[in-house]
């Protein structure tokens, strides 16, 4: 789950894992619960990055999926359904990587929390066992909160939490990277800085204190330097 803030570059994070995954020959797929695709797609031209082209070549698959709360709290839940139309829409669910970009919009205004607790987590359950992909779930917080999600369950179903924050620093705002969670597996847990550039998506730089030190002018011996470029969006993210 990548979760943070509006603004922060969850969706541009989550289509740079699955241009990672494109340029490696796999299929992938994005599943958009709030935005329009066109949108989505071409918003990413705009950082160089081209999905039409894999698109007409059965390499990526983009798709819309409407969920409303009224609905889920009439029908409780079919989170099967959901899985089985994902599968359709990848042509059997040959894919590596889903993105479900926000997951937080398929319980807004939902009242029974139980009833969405349970989906959620059941979807999660079966992209893993029926489609078997490294799916990666934005979500979205309230601006300023100190959450990890937009309900308070999603990160104990997720096995890996990277947090995406904002923070100012001589009056501009500095992107920031966390690994907060990797279930099993070590994980660094040093808060990174990050930029957005076209062409490469996100890519990390120094840490969030060696760059207040640098600002302050004092040496932190051992902290972590520039040179890692690129987030890491291996088979298990």
């Amino acid at each position: 789950m990548v979760t943070g803030e509006t603004g922060v570059g969850k969706t541009i994070l989550s289509l740079h894992f699955l241009m990672d995954g494109i340029r490696r020959g796999e299929k992938v797929a994005y599943v958009s619960l709030d935005e329009r695709i066109n949108g989505v797609l071409d918003g990413a031209m705009t950082l160089g990055w081209d999905f039409w082209t894999p698109y007409r070549e059965g390499r990526f698959f983009p798709f819309e999926i409407r969920i409303y709360s009224e609905d889920l709290g009439r029908y409780r839940k079919d989170s099967k359904a959901y899985i089985d139309t994902i599968i359709k829409m990848t042509r059997g669910g040959d894919v590596s990587r889903i993105v479900l970009d926000p997951i937080s919009a398929m319980a807004f205004g939902a009242a029974d929390e139980f009833a969405v607790r349970e989906y959620i987590r059941e979807i999660i359950i079966f992209l893993e066992e029926k489609i078997g992909a490294t799916t990666m779930l934005t979500c979205d917080i309230p601006s300023g909160s100190t959450q990890l999600s937009r309900f308070g369950y999603e990160e104990f179903l997720s096995s890996g939490v990277i947090v995406l924050g904002l923070t100012s620093m001589e009056g501009r705002l500095i992107r920031t990277l966390l690994v907060r969670k990797m279930r099993w597996s070590p994980a660094d847990h040093s808060v990174y800085t990050f930029e957005i550039l076209r062409g490469r998506g996100i890519v990390i730089g120094s840490t969030l204190r060696t760059l207040l030190s640098r600002q302050q002018g004092v040496g932190v011996p051992g902290a972590a330097g520039p040179g890692v470029q690129g987030v890491s969006t291996s088979d298990r993210m």
